[in-house]
């Protein structure tokens, strides 16, 4: 990634392995029925059936692909804001959960990670507004590709 900024590449990998860890906790809801229950709404299990357990996976998993998606395509201002919206919304929930609603206790380390990971991606796109919001440095290399499988001469 020549040409690329230091710090854009270190958000790009933040980003993506954000949302590949996104995945493994998706995994979990839908083969586990009581994980998001042992784990992130600790305080009252009344609330929590296996159909919030698969809702809440869905929406991991989505989030997740966004991240993803996102890391691949750093410079795409779109998806950049949706993915920071993503974090944000992420943020507001469990804050609401434990304040509001409470049905998660804060010393859970179910909250503590989900809360840590979101605050500080947050932080990171918000400094990494000041890069992403140029032109992507790799543009001005062309096409990769075209390098790697070069096209063939049509016979006359």
């Amino acid at each position: 990634m020549s040409g690329t900024p230091s710090f854009v590449n270190l958000l790009r990998i933040w980003i993506g392995f954000v949302g590949v860890i996104a995945f493994g906790s998706a995994v979990q809801c839908f083969i586990n029925p009581n994980y998001i229950y042992e784990r992130i709404y600790t305080s009252n299990n009344e609330n929590v059936s296996t159909l919030t357990s698969r809702l809440f996976g869905v929406w991991t998993f989505l989030s997740g692909s966004l991240r993803v998606m996102c890391a691949l395509d750093l410079y795409n201002k779109r998806l950049y804001h949706v993915t920071l919206l993503s974090f944000i919304l992420a943020l507001g929930h469990f804050i609401s959960e434990v304040y509001i609603y409470r049905t998660a206790q804060l010393q859970s380390a179910g909250i503590l990670a989900p809360l840590f990971v979101s605050s500080t991606s947050i932080l990171l796109m918000l400094i990494g507004y000041t890069y992403v919001g140029e032109e992507d440095p790799r543009a001005k290399f062309g096409n990769e590709n075209d390098i790697l499988v070069p096209k063939k001469k049509k016979s006359q």
